[in-house]
């Protein structure tokens, strides 16, 4: 029989017990990771995709028959959270004519409003000791949906990113128009609430018909050009309007088109083979689209927008099908109308 030494069983004391620390805090992460928590949704939020600050705006309602409500708020986990979730009331009122109740982890609004109104509520949810609480706001109509401000090319010509409603952009010294237009069109209040409005420019207290103007003339900016502002205020029926916008201003500068290193004969394309080439600028005031006006793109070659949508149209992009050399001319027109133009030529090699 082979004797083992005391070091060897010391050794193996010392790796059992080091084996049995890694598989105790193993299985102690494997238990709080990631620490448990629950939270409630805001999966009905606003047209605008987004919060209105920090209260959640569910769907509308009507008092005007067929009007029955209903909308589910449910609960998310994380961890090792409970199976079962309890719905409170914690500050506000629901709307006249709706209840809530719950099932599982999930509670649900319903009735038929009665009056209308802008109602905000906050709801708390509690899962054993964990807890999550949400303000909501619901706006009760006698007929059709709320007002609410617009923003989009077709309206104002401004762009929905990430939240924040990007208004066309003022040059230095020039008359301004930023229209913040509502979806009534009946007249209402607005006010800058947060942030600031590019200096020179205002808006406004008060506004009748499509929406409120901001207005007059940009002073030269600070360091940081792009103004980010939060305008709040009331539509014609007294409901709530809510909106982060920016402002870009930009020097007075002529609109150019900006050459290539290659100049106006770009670098050569073969066919059957996948081709993208952006177009430049400089001055101007965005938003910017471009067009060709006269000649013709390669054949399979598209004009389509590279990653900004105020920069509509600024990629020739696609696969062309066709060998040859190809001239057309390229039209950029920015938001108070300049204008540049510049002929380009391609060889498309067999």
């Amino acid at each position: 029989m082979r004797r083992r030494s005391r070091m060897t069983l010391t050794l193996a004391a010392v790796a059992s017990a080091v084996t049995a620390a890694l598989a105790s805090a193993s299985a102690a992460s494997a238990t709080s990771y990631p620490p448990p928590s629950i939270h409630l949704g805001c999966t009905a939020a606003p047209a605008n995709g987004a919060l209105d600050g920090s209260v959640c705006s569910l769907p509308f309602g009507v008092t005007t028959a067929p009007n029955s409500y209903s909308e589910t708020i449910a609960v998310t986990k994380r961890g090792a959270a409970g199976p079962t979730v309890t719905f409170a009331l914690t500050a506000g009122s629901l709307p006249p004519g709706l209840s809530m109740a719950s099932s599982g982890s999930a509670t649900a609004i319903t009735g038929n409003p009665s009056k209308t109104g802008t109602f905000n509520v906050t709801i708390k949810a509690t899962d054993a000791n964990l807890t999550a609480t949400q303000a909501y706001q619901i706006t009760i109509t006698r007929q059709g949906p709320p007002d609410q401000l617009l923003c989009d090319p077709a309206d104002n010509e401004s762009f929905l990113e990430s939240g924040t409603c990007v208004l066309p952009d003022a040059v230095v010294g020039q008359p301004y128009a930023g229209h913040l237009l509502t979806s009534h069109k009946a007249g209402g209040a607005l006010s800058v609430v947060s942030g600031s409005l590019p200096p020179g420019l205002s808006l406004p207290a008060t506004f009748t018909g499509s929406g409120d103007t901001i207005g007059a003339a940009p002073a030269q900016p600070g360091v940081e050009p792009t103004y980010t502002f939060t305008v709040q205020g009331t539509g014609d029926q007294g409901q709530p309007l809510y909106q982060v916008f920016s402002i870009t201003v930009d020097p007075n500068q002529p609109l150019a088109i900006v050459m290539p290193g290659s100049g106006s004969t770009l670098f050569p394309g073969t066919a059957g083979q996948a081709l993208a080439l952006n177009f430049f600028l400089s001055g101007g005031a965005a938003p910017f689209t471009w067009a060709v006006i006269a000649g013709h793109l390669p054949t399979g070659m598209q004009l389509q927008t590279f990653s900004d949508p105020r920069d509509a149209d600024d990629e020739m992009a696609g696969t062309p099908t066709t060998a040859g050399t190809f001239t057309w001319t390229m039209r950029v027109t920015d938001y108070l109308g300049q204008q540049a133009s510049q002929q380009f030529t391609i060889t498309i090699k067999s």
